[in-house]
């Protein structure tokens, strides 16, 4: 008997080892994902603090047109004119070709797809991301194009008695949609918005009623839901206002944005307000991504400054309103920043008002477009695309001399 519990004391003190031996193993993993959960945590906010203060050019490209429009397209951009349009990365690799012949061109792009359109004219071309493209006609003059990001297109076109949205497929010239309007009863078409899936659209018109302006803001739905509505028209708001611009900030969130103030509507099948603001002075300029949604507000008589706000789009929170002392003549966000230009300066904010960046160039600038590097940007000139690496500032010390 003596000898069996002796076993039986050695079988225990050997299973008590290997459990405090598990338990020291689990002890050491858990403080290794403590230890590795801060490292991101500084790692994130020691970016989130850089701040630069020179830049140093990376790339430069000549370039002599001086006609040519420019618009962000992925981690790079488009760039377009009466013969042609060109996309490029970020590295100045071009992505795709497409040469035309167009008085006007009007250019609009979604993901990959791009569409271009001559303005006042009947062509238009739909431009996949491969650079695969297809020309259509449409059956009225071209005022507005817009694509999602599978290559549906809408076209706007007027005439004198009435208007026409067509949705087009990039794979067929059958028109998917022929939505009509008459000029003496739906007014006149201002601007359209498509959903990024091509199911949903978005349009402002204005009309006069009892001698006085109105704008109708109307929603689309092309889906099953919309089936059940007739024309697809799924809600309609008037505005005793002008309504400049109608946007999809995410696949069901659209921004009606007012002359004196906006509206945020969720979408998800039917249109309903989810936040509305007015503001005491007119907006100078509006702009959004699908994270953000901001504006340019005009000085008031009281203020020396025209305004900047910035509101998060998921849950409308108004995250910045400062006074914007410099005159910018553009403005955008991306990549969690809002990006400020005019001729020569320009400045780079975080949504909390930081600034990233600040200069005065020594040469005229056209446009700066962002890239999926958060220390890069892409400046187009007037002889000169390049490419600028961000410098971080050097930290004054705090050691007094001996």
């Amino acid at each position: 008997m003596e000898k069996f519990n002796r076993k039986l004391r050695q079988t225990q003190y050997q299973e008590e080892k290997q459990k405090k031996q598990r338990n020291k193993l689990v002890i050491g993993i858990a403080v290794l994902l403590v230890l590795s959960l801060l490292v991101v945590v500084f790692v994130y906010f020691r970016k989130e603090e850089k701040c630069y203060d020179r830049y140093e050019v990376i790339r430069s490209e000549a370039h002599s047109e001086e006609k040519a429009a420019y618009l962000a397209y992925g981690d790079g951009y488009v760039r377009y004119d009466r013969d042609g349009a060109q996309a490029y990365n970020a590295d100045g690799s071009q992505l795709w070709n497409l040469a035309y012949n167009l008085k006007n061109p009007t250019l609009d792009v979604c993901s990959g797809y791009a569409v271009v359109a001559d303005k006042g004219s009947k062509t238009f071309y739909i431009i996949d991301p491969t650079g695969g493209s297809k020309s259509y006609e449409a059956r009225g003059k071209i005022a507005q194009v817009r694509v999602a990001a599978q290559g549906v297109t809408a076209v706007l076109t007027t005439d004198a008695k009435e208007d026409h949205i067509y949705l087009y497929a990039p794979s067929s010239s059958d028109i998917l949609v022929d939505i009509k309007t008459q000029t003496a009863v739906n007014g006149f078409p201002i601007t359209m918005a498509l959903s990024p899936d091509g199911t949903k659209l978005v349009t402002s018109y204005m009309t006069i009623e009892t001698d006085a302006w109105l704008s109708w803001v109307t929603f689309y739905n092309f889906g099953e839901v919309g089936q059940n509505y007739v024309d697809n028209m799924v809600g309609s708001y008037s505005f005793e206002a002008m309504i400049p611009e109608v946007k999809f900030v995410s696949a069901d969130m659209v921004a009606v944005v007012r002359d004196n103030g906006f509206e945020l509507y969720q979408m998800a099948e039917t249109p309903k307000v989810k936040y509305t603001e007015n503001f005491s002075t007119r907006i100078k300029s509006t702009f959004s991504n699908t994270e953000y949604t901001g504006f340019v507000l005009e000085k008031s008589e009281t203020q020396t400054a025209d305004r900047l706000l910035l509101y998060k789009n998921a849950n409308s929170r108004k995250l910045l309103d400062i006074p914007l002392e410099a005159e910018y003549s553009n403005i955008y966000v991306a990549n969690g920043e809002v990006v400020l230009w005019d001729t020569l300066s320009c400045a780079i904010l975080r949504p909390n008002g930081e600034i990233k960046f600040q200069t005065v160039f020594t040469k005229n600038v056209k446009y700066i477009f962002s890239t999926n590097h958060e220390e890069q940007y892409i400046v187009v000139g007037d002889q000169t695309v390049e490419l600028l690496q961000l410098k971080e500032a050097e930290k004054k010390s705090t050691k007094k001399d001996e």
